[in-house]
């Protein structure tokens, strides 16, 4: 049987760069400009799940937009994510 795969998107701001560039700036493509909740990233990822239908599947998550090194340690953004996948 053909296993089907799936990416469940994040988007994460660009906030290491100060450049407005339209191909990773997430404000002007998603409309967003915050760092994802962990409760916003849980939220995501269960949503996703539980739309998939086929049960031989390959879930992965892809982080899309900015760089995890513009992050403030200090945010906590992410650390949810193994409670949500497990």
């Amino acid at each position: 049987m053909k296993c089907k795969h799936y990416t469940i998107p994040v988007f994460i701001p660009e906030l290491a760069c100060p450049f407005q560039c339209v191909f990773c700036n997430q404000e002007k493509i998603t409309g967003r400009h915050l760092i994802p909740t962990d409760a916003e990233i849980v939220k995501t990822v269960e949503s996703h799940l539980a739309s998939f239908k086929e049960k031989n599947r390959r879930v992965e998550i892809g982080f899309f937009g900015g760089s995890f090194t513009g992050i403030p340690p200090a945010a906590g953004a992410f650390s949810a994510i193994g409670a949500a996948v497990s």
